[in-house]
């Protein structure tokens, strides 16, 4: 079975247009995709790597005039072309380390929610996402924390850390960890993104527990979440 096969299997759904609710804006969100909305920011496009079935786009439909999807499944980007019919959506079939349909400096803002720990070549990935985004945009990027405080305990027991699925990454007998090829912390990220060309506006750290995961996030956080930006 092919890796994308294995992804429609894992993600499936029934093409149909669902309901999305709003997520809130919080100065302390709460979860990845609350942490994703809560950074500030309008223009003319933005572009999800990785959009799923589209919910995240979904929360920027006020904010910028045209969404832009890219998504390796091609059953999930159905979904979300159900999802966001209404709206000026352009879905991009591929992945983030070759996205040779988009030109260069054409994107305002780029977000990307739990996606970058999937892709093969993360050098690749984010020397595009560099190459797209427009200067003085900005990339609004999160991933789960393998430094967590609690993932750090897993590891002193003896397991693995796995950050998608249950039983040391065994929880899915279709793909291993939810297909997590990579485990970042708040430094190795940072890294990434500045071999690329980026440069860091702040980090941000997110949780049910709100503040707290701010006070040193790349202890308490759950996930790791950048806001950067290309030089204008």
């Amino acid at each position: 079975m092919a890796l994308s096969d294995k992804y429609d299997q894992f993600y499936r759904t029934d093409g149909q247009a669902q309901r999305i609710n709003d997520y809130p804006i919080l100065k302390w969100p709460r979860n990845r995709v609350e942490a994703i909305v809560a950074v500030e920011g309008t223009g003319e496009s933005i572009m999800d790597i990785g959009c799923g079935d589209g919910s995240l786009l979904y929360q920027f439909r006020n904010r910028y005039s045209h969404l832009i999807g890219l998504e390796y499944s091609a059953e999930r980007l159905r979904q979300a072309e159900a999802n966001l019919a209404a709206l000026k959506f352009t879905p991009v079939q591929g992945s983030a380390e070759d996205m040779s349909q988009l030109v260069d400096n054409s994107v305002d803002r780029i977000i990307t929610a739990d996606v970058i720990e999937h892709i093969p070549d993360v050098y690749a990935a984010s020397h595009e996402m560099f190459r797209v985004l427009k200067p003085g945009g900005w990339l609004v990027i999160n991933t789960p924390n393998i430094a967590f405080i609690k993932k750090r305990l897993v590891l002193a027991l003896g397991r693995f850390p796995s950050t998608s699925q249950p039983n040391e990454g065994l929880g899915s007998d279709v793909l291993f960890d939810g297909g997590h090829l990579h485990y970042f912390t708040y430094r190795s990220l940072r890294l990434v993104l500045e071999r690329a060309g980026f440069q860091m506006v702040r980090p941000m750290g997110f949780g049910r527990f709100g503040v707290f995961h701010n006070l040193k996030p790349s202890l308490t956080s759950g996930g790791v979440q950048w806001v950067a930006k290309k030089p204008a």
